[in-house]
């Protein structure tokens, strides 16, 4: 909207602003998001700088949490997402619900985690019998897939692209979209697939691996993004970026 002297009347995240937890540098997430997110939709990212998802770095980033959803809560965004799978998973599946009440009290903003955002997408979409695709270590792989099965899904499959933390951003779409294909052709009674971390570049092809699948992809930023627009009650229909924000 324009005011009487053509300038823009309506200032910053005008319709809602989203806070934003990262364990890491906020690089793919910002791009994604401003590409994807209605017009006055705003990003508030802070990040907890972690260098690995090793054990200690992931206690690390948890130990900071708190205090990232109180300054955002000071920010006066309209909800909270935490992200990081690996963070919430590390202290198993009753932690999700912990975290999420610990951010919301302490910020005074309703809040979520990555891996509620995702359980509550699957369920969305009706899907209960996932390939998991990933960018992790094998041993975060592994994690990811016994997690989910605690909280009621079956794993059918599960594949790794084992890239360097600090090299995500790097993969290129179509290496994703090759390895995203050939992981569902693996378990064609799936229902989905599952490809968790924002750091890939698994939004430019979300839309190409569920023409070629048949299936339908709920990526973790993707996720987020739904769960927070949801949230602060955005509802329009997003095109080319898969079927959960869709909405088909």
């Amino acid at each position: 909207m324009l005011d009487h002297c053509g300038l823009p009347s309506l200032g910053f995240g005008w319709r809602g602003r989203i806070g934003f937890i990262s364990p890491t540098v906020i690089e793919v997430k910002a791009w994604d998001f401003y590409r994807i997110a209605p017009p006055g939709v705003g990003f508030v990212g802070v990040t907890c700088s972690i260098e690995a998802l090793t054990p200690e770095q992931i206690e690390a980033g948890l130990a900071q949490v708190e205090q990232a959803a109180r300054y955002l809560g000071s920010r006066g965004v309209g909800v909270i997402v935490q992200g990081g799978a690996p963070l919430v998973m590390s202290r198993g599946p009753a932690f999700d619900q912990e975290l999420i009440d610990r951010m919301t009290e302490v910020s005074g903003t309703p809040s979520t985690t990555t891996v509620r955002a995702a359980i509550e997408a699957l369920q969305h979409l009706g899907m209960h019998r996932l390939v998991l695709a990933t960018p992790y270590p094998p041993a975060v792989n592994q994690r990811t897939t016994s997690y989910f099965e605690q909280r009621g899904f079956e794993i059918l499959h599960q594949a790794t692209l084992d890239l360097p933390f600090k090299g995500m951003q790097d993969v290129s779409p179509a290496v994703i979209y090759k390895f995203a294909v050939a992981a569902a052709k693996a378990a064609p009674d799936a229902d989905g697939l599952y490809m968790p971390c924002p750091q890939w570049a698994v939004s430019d092809v979300i839309d190409l691996i569920e023409r070629d699948t048949g299936k339908p992809v709920v990526a973790g930023v993707a996720a987020e993004f739904w769960a927070a627009f949801r949230a602060i009650g955005i509802t329009d229909r997003i095109e080319r970026y898969g079927r959960l924000l869709d909405g088909r």
